[in-house]
């Protein structure tokens, strides 16, 4: 009897036990999980992607690589040339280096402008204050320049008669050759004579001859070499030569020119 009492009394204090217990909750997921306590100090978790996804690849930006130093001169270089412009070239030249070391009554420009018409070439130039400043608006400005083109100056006289720098487009030649930074240059200066001129070193009268002549009233500073009074490069033999050339008559070229050079 003692037994059968202990059993039942047993078999109560478990039910009750188990009626006290309470159920754990299932996790919610999806509420953000706790950092890890255990985690190392200063521990970062890993950042979102633009996308979103904290452990999505982001693809490496690719660029396509430059394009090597020179390249587009050597493409313009490698072009090919129109046989008809080269040859107007030369032809242009050839009249030019006929008058080398000869004095003439032609101006800078006009020396230019007969070379010209030597090749069947005549130039229609608008109105400026000189026919120099004429011929650098009718051609098309050149960095490299090649031989038969045009090359401008300014301050190669004092025009205006003030004293000061500030006369533009005073003067023009023929680039005859170019060498590297070198550039022969074939111009009417106290005679037609051909001048270096290096743009690299401009001050440097080795490597650049004067085009302004020095003259006792000139102000102290004044400039003489090609480097320092460089202007521009034109090119007039390029391009459609039919629309650009074959101008006006070489009497109202003159009339709306009154002053030389």
């Amino acid at each position: 009897m003692r037994l059968r009492a202990l059993a039942i009394a047993g078999l109560a204090a478990l039910a009750s036990g188990c009626a006290a217990t309470r159920p754990v909750p299932a996790p919610d997921l999806a509420a953000p999980a706790a950092p890890d306590a255990a985690a190392a100090p200063g521990a970062r978790a890993p950042e979102a992607s633009m996308d979103g996804g904290a452990d999505a690849t982001v693809a490496p930006v690719v660029t396509s690589a430059p394009a090597p130093e020179g390249a587009a001169d050597a493409e313009v270089a490698d072009a090919p040339r129109d046989p008809a412009l080269e040859r107007l070239r030369e032809q242009v030249l050839d009249a030019a280096r006929a008058r080398v070391g000869a004095r003439t009554r032609l101006d800078c420009s006009g020396y230019v402008l007969a070379a010209l018409r030597a090749a069947g070439l005549t130039p229609r130039l608008a109105p400026a204050r000189s026919r120099s400043e004429s011929l650098y608006r009718a051609s098309r400005p050149v960095e490299r320049p090649r031989p038969g083109d045009l090359v401008f100056f300014h301050d190669t006289y004092d025009r205006d008669r003030n004293g000061r720098a500030g006369d533009r487009f005073t003067h023009v030649g023929l680039v005859e050759a170019v060498d590297g930074d070198a550039v022969t240059i074939l111009h009417r200066g106290g005679r037609v004579e051909r001048i270096r001129m290096d743009l690299s070193r401009p001050s440097d009268p080795a490597a650049n001859d004067p085009v302004r002549m020095a003259r006792r009233r000139d102000a102290r500073g004044t400039r003489y070499l090609a480097g320092e009074l460089f202007a521009a490069y034109g090119e007039l033999l390029g391009g459609d030569v039919t629309q650009m050339l074959q101008g006006g008559r070489a009497s109202v070229v003159r009339a709306r020119h009154p002053a030389t050079r």
